[in-house]
């Protein structure tokens, strides 16, 4: 979009252009002095031939409608709305008081590190800003929070400007909206099916607030299930963490349903639950994990009968062996019998029914023997590596090693370098108990898979462990990547 006017421009001969504010994807904003009332506004122009599409003129038109019923000293005023007819165009303006100061987009570019305090009372603002809109009829929905659309005064005041996007949730449920609008990174997912709910400025919030903490974009932090991963990048306390997960989770049913929620629990006036809070350790776990900034060990022991994994492939493999033994003690007993016992033995048809017994029935009971002693020997390897087996994981800046024991007898021992590992895991066994799948944990490496460990654990003692490692993990790959940067 070419620039739509200069500095010192007179428009509708009350507006004199004083500077260029910014630019968006539908309109350009420019500082301007009232010469009416002799205070400065911002005005924002867009140009109908230039812009050639009615949807982006019929969010100019809501934006105008909306801000003129709206009253809040963080929301600058609506000044007017009006139009200039040129020969060949047509031009639409949004006149608003000038709101002072800088953008947080702008701060962070210029080497501003906010800290978690500074971070806090700008969601508290931001928040307060929202509950009021949310609380209109209909509600309210700006759909654009991003650090650019939020400006701070030199004493921390802040204004939400840049309604663009706007949208009031009448005209989202009731007449239906195919609308995408947003910026990449800070819009919810459900923004990029044109829908949007009271969570989803709540999305835009905390992905802003990520991005002050870290001073990255969003799109610029890893992923995980759909979900921010900024944890490892961030240093604020874990109840804050807890808060900011919730804000930016992918599904909004997940977030809080509210403004009002969300500053509720942010204030501490309001318990919450992370929807993807990292798993309690299990308050009877044997493991022994120890972990600093620069290394994780994890010991664990063997666990003998003491989880219900074990035992259950315990009984197993004693009904196994009984049978077995039961089958193999009841022909014995027959022919045994047969000798001592049957007048017949020596007769001929006597001798042909054994021969017969011994032809074709002794080889496909030893096809029966034959497969369950390959299973029932799997199933004591995996009996023994995960009841008996001792293993020691050990994770460095640099490098990782797994040693696994059994009896003293050191029969795995992998290591590499720390940068081949991918992520640590849950694995499935191909097993399964009242159809819960049997896991084991692992470390995947870039081209093959490590050892497994902790196979007959509890589940839910493996999926603590697997969290703590991945989260380790995490931790190590940002620190690596701070450096390189």
């Amino acid at each position: 979009m070419t620039t739509l006017h200069q500095s010192g421009n007179l428009v509708a001969g009350r507006y004199q252009i004083l500077s260029k504010l910014g630019q968006g994807g539908i309109g350009i904003t420019y500082a301007a002095e009232d010469l009416k009332t002799g205070q400065q506004v911002a005005l924002k122009a867009m140009s109908l031939r230039q812009t050639n599409d009615f949807k982006a003129l019929e969010l100019f038109e809501r934006e105008a409608r909306i801000l003129q019923q709206l009253n809040h000293p963080a929301i600058p005023q609506y000044v007017d709305y009006f139009e200039v007819d040129l020969p060949r165009d047509r031009l639409f303006y949004i006149a608003q008081q000038l709101a002072e100061g800088q953008s947080l987009e702008t701060l962070l570019e210029r080497g501003w590190q906010p800290n978690e305090t500074e971070v806090h009372n700008i969601a508290i603002q931001i928040l307060e800003v929202l509950v009021y809109l949310q609380q209109l009829t209909p509600p309210v929905l700006h759909r654009d929070i991003k650090p650019q659309n939020i400006i701070r005064r030199s004493d921390g005041w802040l204004f939400l400007v840049d309604f663009g996007a706007v949208q009031d949730t009448y005209h989202n449920t009731m007449l239906g909206s195919s609308t995408v609008v947003g910026t990449y990174g800070y819009m919810a997912p459900e923004q990029f099916r044109g829908q949007a709910v009271l969570g989803t400025d709540l999305y835009g919030l905390g992905a802003t607030l990520i991005t002050l903490l870290t001073g990255k974009a969003p799109a610029d932090l890893p992923y995980r299930k759909l979900r921010i991963h900024f944890r490892p990048h961030v240093t604020v306390s874990k109840q804050f963490a807890d808060w900011l997960e919730r804000m930016v989770e992918p599904t909004a049913e997940d977030r809080f349903p509210s403004a009002a929620e969300a500053s509720s629990a942010l204030r501490g006036e309001k318990a919450f639950a992370c929807a993807n809070q990292k798993p309690a350790r299990p308050s009877d776990s044997s493991i022994k994990l120890a972990i600093s900034k620069e290394q994780l060990v994890a010991e664990i022991p063997p666990i003998g009968l003491g989880s219900g994994h074990s035992r259950f492939f315990a009984l197993l493999l004693l009904i196994g062996y009984l049978s077995l033994w039961l089958i193999g003690w009841t022909i014995n007993a027959r022919i045994f019998y047969d000798l001592l016992f049957h007048d017949a033995f020596n007769s001929a048809s006597y001798l042909e029914e054994l021969s017969n017994f011994l032809i074709y029935q002794i080889p496909y009971g030893s096809v029966f023997f034959i497969l369950w002693g390959v299973t029932s020997v799997s199933l004591l390897v995996l009996f023994l590596r995960g009841a008996v087996c001792r293993t020691r994981l050990e994770i460095k800046c640099q490098n990782f090693r797994l040693q696994q024991w059994l009896w003293g007898w050191r029969y795995s021992d992998a290591r590499g370098q720390l940068t081949q590992i991918k992520q640590a895991r849950l694995k499935s066994l191909g097993l399964s108990i009242r159809r819960t799948p049997i896991t084991a944990c692992t470390v995947i490496a870039r081209n093959r898979s490590q050892p497994q460990f902790g196979s007959l654990l509890p589940e839910a003692e493996k999926v603590w462990l697997v969290a703590e490692i991945e989260d380790f993990l995490e931790k190590q790959r940002a620190i690596a990547a701070s450096k390189s940067a």
